[in-house]
């Protein structure tokens, strides 16, 4: 895989940790265990930085926020071949389980699926999570990415934006129809009123993993007041009052005191027992969570 930061970034990246170090070029490259030739190029900006190197010259993530986008190792060679005929990459598709559970109401939280058709023959179908590279960025990248490979087979594209945001795209036929199969919808979420599918509710251990999911996205975790830092809650915020009605019928299917619907677009997990519980049985994925919940650090 290889970093794309934004024009300039690349080239001040190399040269700080060049001059910080008083290395010469030749004594740069034996450093990182590359040619001279790949290293005046990423220099230059002729070539994107590898994943690994950036890393390694990146180590306190002063850059992190100056990432464009994330293109997979073998980028150019797609990118070549986008008017070429050639054949549709196979896909896994994995039976009902509890991962798929989980990335199921990651989609319902921060996903969307999308088909539009250019022509008779030609059609674009994604799959689109979005997060905030600020909280969301090794949840996305470690661990909603990797779920989507083992799921599927596959690794997802990875794409900054110029404000904040960051998406998860795949591109696949294939993965979108199976989805729709499962009961997820293409297009808007709230005007199509997508929720829970009936396969998860009939689970409580899939039912337990996609609540998860949908709290790693669309939830939050917080201290009630600053005079009772260890008073917790828990709240899921969705504009979708299907989906609204739909995760609260899954907490108290699993035995969770959640709250009525407050002004049509929240509910809240307000005792401590029962949040300590939530911890324990059903966890968070997104570490974010865990860290402003400071009892289980």
């Amino acid at each position: 895989m290889r970093i794309k930061l934004k024009k300039g970034k690349q080239r001040e990246l190399l040269n700080k940790i060049k001059n910080n170090n008083n290395f010469t070029w030749k004594e740069f490259s034996k450093f990182l265990n590359v040619s001279e030739t790949a290293l005046t190029g990423w220099a230059k900006e002729n070539n994107l930085l590898p994943l690994k190197v950036y890393k390694r010259l990146d180590k306190k993530n002063e850059y992190k926020t100056k990432i464009m986008d994330i293109k997979k190792k073998n980028w150019g060679q797609i990118k070549a071949g986008l008017n070429s005929k050639g054949s549709l990459k196979k896909i896994k598709i994995p039976k009902k389980c509890k991962e798929l559970a989980e990335l199921i109401g990651i989609i319902l939280g921060d996903g969307n699926l999308h088909y539009f058709k250019k022509s008779k023959k030609i059609g674009t179908y994604m799959l689109r999570i979005a997060g905030d590279k600020r909280n969301d960025f090794n949840y996305l990248t470690k661990y909603v990415s990797r779920l989507i490979e083992n799921l599927f087979g596959i690794e997802p594209k990875i794409e900054m934006r110029k404000t904040n945001e960051m998406l998860i795209i795949v591109h696949s036929k294939e993965i979108v129809e199976f989805l729709i199969k499962m009961g997820l919808k293409t297009g808007n979420k709230i005007k199509n009123r997508v929720t829970i599918p009936s396969w998860i509710f009939s689970n409580d251990e899939y039912l337990k993993t996609c609540v998860r999911g949908l709290i790693d996205t669309d939830g939050c975790v917080y201290t009630l007041k600053p005079q009772y830092p260890n008073l917790y809650q828990i709240s899921f915020k969705n504009y979708n009052s299907a989906l609204l009605k739909d995760t609260r019928r899954a907490f108290i299917k699993l035995g969770y005191p959640i709250s009525n619907i407050s002004i049509n677009i929240q509910i809240y997990l307000s005792q401590q027992k029962y949040i300590s519980k939530f911890y324990k049985e059903i966890g968070f994925s997104n570490k974010k969570h865990i860290k402003r919940y400071s009892p289980v650090v």
